[in-house]
């Protein structure tokens, strides 16, 4: 399951102005950060507000429609979701997805039946052989049996303000894999011995050394505004396998700043393998899910969970796949460390507690 959000009309987040179901079809590819085909996205909407964007594979609508069911009310009821829209993207018209489609549709559209605060369901479109319409609109002067073209959808000027607005939308989910796929890149001799070296020096540091080590490099890059050298990625790659010093990298992480890491660490994790990647990993999937490209955090914990499913970063993006939550409980989050904390996490009250023994010694 891939989840995205995102969140409209807040100072430090992307509006994009639509109109109509072509506008907000438009801005799917760029909520799930690639063309979804062969799947089921489903975009929770609070008010005008995105609230999040759910995929899952076509197949398990087809063959589990009670349980994409089920799912569904469970997203709409934990994100108090006011509307719904529904998508089903296949290669060719299919008549069995069709009516997997309507039935949902109608399930959600009866819930507003027993309760007032059920979710209204915007549409349900089914996406097939270049063209789109609606499986539950039976109004043909709006809704025509032969639907309308996606050429239109893709060249929609919400598409363009996506564009505009940093959102990518890859070819496939694939290609956003290969952008933080482990060991995809070859760094060269210097990469490995700097990493080697730097795992040397880490060993017996205290933690206020290693967290501020990890604030001096993250300062040099913030300055520099892109992804260092293969070197430097070395050695933020090993201080990230120091949990005080992944405390300083994850708070790092804000909506203004997540592009930035997100491109940073990714290139470590491609830099690396093995178990000195799922850092890095989970360290794009935090900028990803500050950011609200779900699509990414959901391959990010695919890739770490594969190396080291008890990595306390990856249980976190776990539990932000499984609840699909949103990117402002990460702001929430870092807020509140940083006010018990500060920049340099725990590491500093480490710090403080070392300097008031000695003092007292």
């Amino acid at each position: 399951m891939d989840q995205h959000s995102l969140a409209a009309g807040e100072p430090e987040q992307l509006t994009i102005s639509t109109h109509g179901l072509q506008g907000i079809l438009a801005t799917v590819p760029y909520l799930l950060g690639f063309h979804p085909q062969q799947s089921l996205v489903t975009v929770l909407f609070e008010g005008p507000r995105v609230l999040v964007t759910l995929r899952l594979d076509i197949s398990r609508l087809v063959d589990d429609p009670e349980g994409v069911e089920q799912f569904v009310r469970e997203q709409l009821e934990r994100t108090e979701a006011t509307a719904v829209l529904l998508v089903a993207y296949t290669e060719v018209p299919d008549p069995i997805v069709g009516e997997r489609l309507e039935g949902l549709s109608i399930a959600i559209e009866a819930d507003g039946l027993v309760r007032d605060t059920a979710p209204d369901v915007m549409d349900a479109v089914h996406v097939a052989a270049g063209r789109y319409r609606s499986v539950t609109c039976r109004d043909t002067t709006c809704c025509p049996p032969e639907g309308f073209d996606y050429e239109a959808v893709l060249s929609d000027p919400a598409a363009a303000q996506a564009v505009v607005g940093g959102l990518p939308a890859l070819a496939d989910r694939e290609d956003l894999r290969a952008a933080i796929l482990p060991g995809s890149d070859d760094p060269g001799e210097e990469y490995d011995d700097t990493l080697l070296a730097m795992l040397l020096w880490l060993r017996g540091r205290p933690p206020l050394e290693v967290a501020m080590e990890m604030d001096a490099r993250l300062r040099q890059v913030e300055a520099g505004g892109r992804v260092p050298q293969p070197r430097d990625l070395a050695i933020l790659t090993a201080l990230a396998t120091d949990p005080h010093a992944r405390d300083v990298a994850t708070l790092r992480i804000h909506r203004l700043s997540a592009p930035l890491w997100a491109d940073v660490w990714a290139a470590a994790a491609r830099n690396t393998d093995d178990l000195a990647a799922v850092a890095p990993l989970c360290l794009v999937g935090v900028a990803a899910w500050a950011r609200g490209d779900g699509a990414l955090v959901c391959l990010c914990l695919e890739e770490a969970e594969r190396r080291c499913p008890e990595h306390g970063l990856v249980r976190l993006l776990d539990g932000v796949v499984e609840l699909g939550l949103h990117p402002d409980e990460w702001h929430r989050m870092r807020r509140e460390s940083l006010d018990d904390f500060g920049p340099l996490g725990p590491a500093s009250q480490l710090g403080q507690e070392d300097e008031e023994e000695q003092s007292v010694g």
